[in-house]
């Protein structure tokens, strides 16, 4: 973590974060790395894999924007209010829940928590995944639709890695 702020902070372009690696499990360590905050929630993680895409870029910068994804999910999504759904693309990787309120702004959860909710907000978690996509040359979108909260990582057919 520390040698990622660091190459943030230089915005290096260093061809040696450039190597391949296959999303899926790194998506999978990012699930059983937070599933401990889904404790006594009652809350399934439902993983659908449609592909087994693979890249070319800095897998420690993809980890770290999934991780947070995936905490801000399991962190956000109220007790009974599940599941999370995280499915894996050709070209993307998206995860969804519920926050329990009725919202469509990505700014009002950050103001209004669901009661019983145990966390203040997004924190810094959706700048660095921002700023690690940015730098990346990966996409980020975040949505929210009637209190659903819809986080999408995407990249180019061009970044692809080894696979087909």
């Amino acid at each position: 973590t520390i040698d990622m702020f660091l190459c943030l902070s230089r915005e290096s372009d260093d061809s040696r974060y450039r190597e391949p690696f296959e999303v899926g499990p790194l998506v999978d360590t990012a699930i059983e790395q937070q599933r401990h905050l889904l404790a006594n929630k009652d809350i399934a993680v439902d993983v659908q894999r449609l592909a087994n895409p693979d890249l070319l870029g800095h897998p420690q910068a993809f980890a770290i924007a999934v991780g947070n994804l995936v905490r801000n999910a399991f962190e956000h999504t109220p007790h009974g209010q599940g599941p999370v759904s995280v499915r894996i693309e050709h070209h993307e990787v998206s995860i969804s829940n519920h926050s329990g309120l009725e919202v469509d702004d990505p700014g009002e959860l950050g103001k209004r928590r669901s009661p019983g909710s145990d966390t203040q907000g997004f924190g810094l978690g959706l700048d660095i995944v921002e700023r690690l996509c940015e730098h990346n040359g990966w996409t980020f979108a975040l949505n929210v639709n009637r209190g659903t909260i819809h986080a999408c990582l995407s990249w180019y057919p061009g970044q692809q890695g080894f696979g087909p």
